[in-house]
């Protein structure tokens, strides 16, 4: 398929973090700030826009980190009524006919490298605007981003801002690539509470 097929990325990083003590916006591995390593890895990877979806709180955090070089920032007024309203907020930026890819900023780890594969392999699909991409472990255990062909994005935008993104892969399944990622842990590894942050941290070389 063409190379031209566009891929809209939304990162998700409107969440308070209450179990990790602070916004997880603000996220650093030794000392690293991820939130800008993320942008600039979706974009590599081959997203051809991406739109970074934040809150006041999380704003408030990274205040003095600046601000991620993503194409467009959305603020969720209410990230507390549910993830997927962080999604809804961005969705108005995407194009009819561009694919979305949605990641959670709370997933840090994601290469360039798994990005480009999914898009590369989205995009030789007989019927990729028709298609579902996740990244899947050996085990079966589905992971991030989400990459979803243009044709199901307007059936999202009827979502309530409560409704986990699982149901959509649950409708979809029979149209869902599961992409095996064997030689890269971090579409798996997500970070919710600082016993998680530490052992991440001891487990990468600085």
């Amino acid at each position: 398929m063409s190379q031209s097929l566009p891929v809209h990325a939304i990162l998700l990083a409107a969440g308070a973090g209450r179990r990790l003590g602070y916004p997880k916006a603000a996220l650093k591995l030794h000392g690293q700030w991820m939130l800008p390593e993320l942008v600039r890895n979706l974009r590599i990877g081959g997203a051809t826009r991406v739109s970074l979806v934040l809150s006041d709180l999380a704003m408030d955090a990274i205040a003095d980190l600046g601000m991620p070089e993503a194409d467009d920032e959305w603020v969720n007024p209410t990230p507390e009524l549910g993830r997927t309203g962080s999604i809804l907020t961005a969705l108005a930026a995407v194009a009819e006919n561009h694919a979305v890819m949605i990641h959670c900023c709370d997933i840090p780890l994601l290469r360039a490298e798994v990005v480009g594969r999914m898009v590369r392999a989205w995009r030789k699909l007989k019927s990729p605007h028709s298609s579902l991409v996740r990244p899947v472990s050996t085990g079966g255990r589905g992971g991030h981003p989400l990459l979803i062909g243009s044709q199901f994005v307007n059936e999202l935008r009827q979502f309530g801002p409560d409704q986990p993104l699982r149901e959509l892969l649950h409708r979809h399944r029979k149209s869902t690539l599961d992409l095996q990622i064997t030689d890269d842990p971090g579409p798996f590894i997500d970070v919710n509470t600082p016993e998680q942050l530490t052992l991440i941290e001891s487990l990468l070389t600085p």
